[in-house]
């Protein structure tokens, strides 16, 4: 699965206006990276089942719902319309 074809899997129908603002913000391409990356160390099979491993597990989903807020507030500021951006649209 490509990097845009997740994002598009979590964000339905938001992909290209994703695509748009990651490249135009670093701090948001670096929020959405980070998503990526707790999204697949949580999604990964756990090795133990220790109490330790477990408050892991809940800092992770606690991070990966902290990022899914900043990129879903993101989009939303874009306007109720923003799904339906067109290419015109997104250029400059």
């Amino acid at each position: 699965m490509t990097e845009d074809e997740f994002f598009e899997n979590q964000f339905p129908n938001a992909g290209r206006l994703l695509q748009h603002l990651r490249a135009k913000d670093q701090e948001f391409d670096r929020i959405c990276r980070d998503y990526k990356q707790v999204f697949a160390e949580l999604a990964a099979p756990a090795k133990s089942r220790s109490v330790p491993r477990m408050r892991y597990i809940a800092d992770l989903a606690e991070s990966l719902s902290d990022l899914r807020s900043s990129i879903e507030v993101r989009l939303q500021a874009q306007g109720p319309d923003a799904q339906l951006v067109s290419v015109k649209d997104l250029e400059d």
